[in-house]
């Protein structure tokens, strides 16, 4: 028996013997927490008592029968579709769903447990991806969703963005994710980030307009065109490719979501807009070689474009003339590239390889792009 476990059976026996909690703990030197925690042990039913338990966390206790079973359905169902199900994919798909999602650890805990641990088809090792080159201020912004979200009964979203280049981000909450609220969430992240040469966001409806009518493409997008803005949406279930601002995101909801009390939706952007610039200001990229965001910026000889007006134009926006959508894909077997409900076959070569898709708006085609170089093109009106 160790000492550490002969002190504990010593100061129970003292204690039962009728000596002081006090005088016990100041004879020793320890807490009152300490002795209680062992006296405790020493009433209860485990046994030895007096020997160190595993701090592991008990996942069965804490996470039932349905939490377990969602998560390997959630794995399964992502495997069959060929996507990646690594604990963080699976995590982000069950976000989306609006569910109270287990650490990371927790759900590689779950997935072990069941056997569920290996690699799956996924995405090909070594196929090359068409990313966009983020490599001066402004060429390049990831937006991206976070919510809902709820602080004191203030039910919100927030529209966040971070410029690829400097790391520059913004922060805009919303009181829902309808156009006429992100049309001037937008502006006015343009406004304090800059206006990009390319947007890169996820596939979310609002971001494009309507499935039931895809070549009627929607409020956000002709703001863009407006603006001179390339719209880029990257690979359907493959969240890591806006990694900056997914990381971004982390870093609000642990260091703004997680910590402040607002009592408004005006006090809520008071605290977020603090958060921003805080970020811009202080953090430090290894990828910046240490430099905070706005030193990368300063230290840059590129100027940014801003909006000349302090609210966009009135909507609704005509039907758009020019301008650039783009739409990366990975092509299965099928060998179809899908567009929000519409499907474009694709020659074998591109099987198991990503496609850049580009809708030209002037020249009313529609372009397919593979490595570089154009495999395909036909005509695409929009409506």
């Amino acid at each position: 028996m160790e000492g550490r476990e002969v002190e504990r059976i010593q100061v129970v026996e003292r204690f039962r013997n009728g000596e002081s909690v006090e005088a016990i703990c100041s004879s020793l030197r320890r807490s009152r927490s300490w002795f209680y925690k062992w006296l405790n042990r020493a009433d209860g039913v485990s046994d030895p008592w007096y020997a160190d338990q595993s701090r592991r966390p008990h996942e069965n206790e804490r996470y039932d029968e349905v939490t377990r079973e969602l998560l390997i359905d959630t794995r399964q169902r992502l495997e069959k579709e060929g996507c990646f199900v690594s604990a963080q994919m699976i995590s982000w798909e069950l976000e989306s769903e609006e569910f109270e999602v287990p650490s990371i650890a927790t759900i590689k805990r779950i997935l072990k447990a069941a056997g569920l641990t290996g690699r799956n088809g996924g995405t090909p090792k070594g196929t090359r991806y068409p990313a966009p080159a983020g490599t001066d201020p402004g060429s390049v912004h990831q937006a991206d969703f976070v919510g809902p979200r709820h602080v004191n009964r203030v039910r919100f979203y927030s529209l966040n963005a971070v410029d690829v280049s400097t790391a520059r981000a913004a922060d805009e909450p919303l009181v829902s994710r309808a156009t006429e609220h992100v049309v001037p969430g937008l502006w006015s992240i343009w406004r304090r980030l800059g206006i990009p040469r390319i947007l890169q966001l996820d596939n979310e409806l609002v971001f494009f307009g309507n499935r039931r009518y895809p070549r009627a493409i929607g409020q956000v997008p002709r703001l863009c065109f407006q603006m001179g803005v390339e719209v880029m949406f990257i690979p359907i279930r493959e969240p890591w490719r806006n990694s900056i601002v997914e990381k971004f995101n982390d870093h609000w909801n642990r260091k703004l979501y997680r910590r402040i009390t607002v009592h408004s939706f005006e006090h809520l952007r008071s605290e977020a807009l603090h958060f921003e610039q805080r970020h811009n200001s202080t953090w430090r990229y290894s990828k910046l070689n240490g430099q905070t965001p706005n030193h990368a910026l300063a230290a840059s000889t590129v100027k940014l474009r801003f909006p000349e007006s302090a609210t966009p134009p009135p909507m609704p926006y005509a039907r758009p003339t020019r301008g650039r959508l783009s739409f990366i894909r990975l092509i299965r077997s099928d060998q179809r590239l899908e567009i929000f409900g519409q499907y474009f076959a694709m020659p074998p070569e591109a099987t198991y390889e990503y496609v850049r898709a580009t809708i030209d708006l002037e020249a009313q085609r529609i372009d397919f792009v593979l490595h570089g170089q154009l495999i395909q093109t036909q005509p695409y009106i929009v409506r």
